[in-house]
């Protein structure tokens, strides 16, 4: 799983490239994608997906085979798993997982 690092008071964008997926694919494409972020963490601020002015997720180009998923928030040394539902347009769904650990540098 790909892990990145940020800081809490950053807000930054983090795309997703599945073109190598989709080339075996004849004639489908990014329809849809759902954002959950979890972490073992209790009660820790959450990593908030698409914080105001920014959506949670950008579908990349006309035939979409990549996204963008926008990332603010979180707290200082909790790490969490941000999770990407993806629903194509011929109703395949592939999750993709990612890791954030959040560190006030």
């Amino acid at each position: 799983m790909k892990t990145f690092n940020k800081q809490p008071g950053d807000v930054l964008d983090y795309d997703v490239d599945m073109s190598e997926w989709f080339a075996a694919l004849v004639s489908d494409d990014i329809q849809s994608v759902q954002v959950t972020i979890s972490t073992d963490m209790e009660d820790a601020p959450t990593l908030v997906a698409g914080p105001l002015p920014h959506p949670a997720v950008q579908l990349i180009g006309v035939e979409p085979v990549a996204f963008k998923v926008w990332l603010g928030g979180g707290t200082d040394y909790v790490d969490y798993t941000v999770r990407c539902l993806v629903r194509t347009e011929q109703d395949r769904a592939k999750e993709v997982e990612f890791k954030i650990k959040v560190r006030d540098l």
